[in-house]
């Protein structure tokens, strides 16, 4: 079997594959988009081997696939605004990428990454090699449980929260707009594996309430969860989502905060901010426009319930990024 070469060139790997047009300025690579699709381009940073930030936008016009074959271990973090993404490996279901923060874990075999046509697709992505992983901790002297194989512990509630989505927006418009010095994804990178391990040992600090939840409740509530993800700003009713978990309101409220850690109203809210955080990319919409949207008539609610989330007030993350 071929590999592909994805450790050394991350996003480039698949830009050859399907001749994409390439341009290179030091660390930065970006990848513009052929005729088989719409508009839109790939940028990305490689401070160093075995690590790859990225950020694209695109349309495909027609149905893209294609298969990593990646000898090494290594990690893809994804936060995902817009689009339909999916991943498929032999003897594993197919993995549809939700909106936020998404963890893949390849362990060798051959990932087939496939995109839809015909809609936007909007992420930020991190590929981080084992190798580098291990590289850095030695570099610092320091033992955290971050590799890969740490990594098979780490679940949703523990990857995808409100300071992570932080993080990868830093790390997005540092891409987009050579706002970071190439040291700063290094340890930018090492922030956010250490937050999804710190939120895993935080977890296992609290009283167990998993006896809450049966395996097969477990697997209604991350149906529950997906849901709201998938478009928080139109979350569906309460009598809705006790439907689908086909559980009472009381219950549904109790085996979701057992699971997630967070009651069920909260989880909401949050989802909500964190979609109010990407919409802050959009020039076209103000603050004001924004809480609408987000269910708020009254700005300055909006604007404590978004500080409460990510302890930052909407129009300092935007002077923050000179949006």
């Amino acid at each position: 079997m071929q590999y592909t070469n994805e450790y050394a060139l991350g996003w480039g790997s698949m830009a050859e594959h399907l001749g994409f047009r390439t341009s290179q300025n030091g660390v930065y690579s970006h990848y513009d988009i052929p005729d088989i699709w719409d508009n839109g381009w790939i940028t990305q940073v490689t401070p160093v081997e075995g690590l790859h930030v990225a950020s694209a936008w695109f349309t495909a016009k027609e149905q893209i696939e294609y298969t990593m074959h990646m000898e090494k271990p290594c990690l893809w973090v994804f936060c995902i605004d817009n689009g339909s993404l999916s991943f498929t490996r032999q003897g594993v279901p197919s993995r549809q990428l939700s909106p936020f923060t998404q963890l893949i874990i390849s362990n060798g075999k051959p990932l087939r990454l496939n995109i839809a046509p015909g809609e936007p697709v909007c992420f930020t992505s991190l590929l981080i090699f084992d190798s580098w992983i291990e590289t850095f901790l030695q570099a610092n002297g320091i033992t955290y449980p971050i590799r890969v194989s740490d990594a098979r512990q780490w679940l949703p509630q523990h990857v995808d929260t409100p300071i992570v989505m932080l993080v990868m927006e830093q790390l997005r418009w540092g891409v987009r707009g050579n706002r970071l010095p190439p040291p700063a994804y290094l340890w930018k990178t090492g922030e956010l594996l250490c937050l999804f391990a710190h939120a895993l040992s935080q977890e296992r600090r609290k009283k167990p309430r998993r006896h809450y939840v049966t395996w097969e409740n477990e697997q209604k509530l991350h149906r529950v969860r997906e849901l709201i993800d998938k478009d928080p700003l139109n979350t569906p009713s309460t009598e809705t989502l006790c439907q689908l978990a086909e559980m009472g309101e009381s219950k549904l409220r109790i085996a979701f905060k057992g699971l997630y850690g967070k009651p069920l109203y909260a989880y909401i809210r949050e989802a909500v901010m964190k979609r109010a955080m990407q919409l802050l990319a959009y020039d076209e919409l103000s603050i004001k426009n924004i809480a609408t949207l987000c269910g708020y008539e009254n700005p300055a609610k909006f604007t404590a319930a978004f500080k409460a989330v990510h302890e930052i007030t909407p129009s300092a993350f935007r002077k923050g990024f000179g949006l």
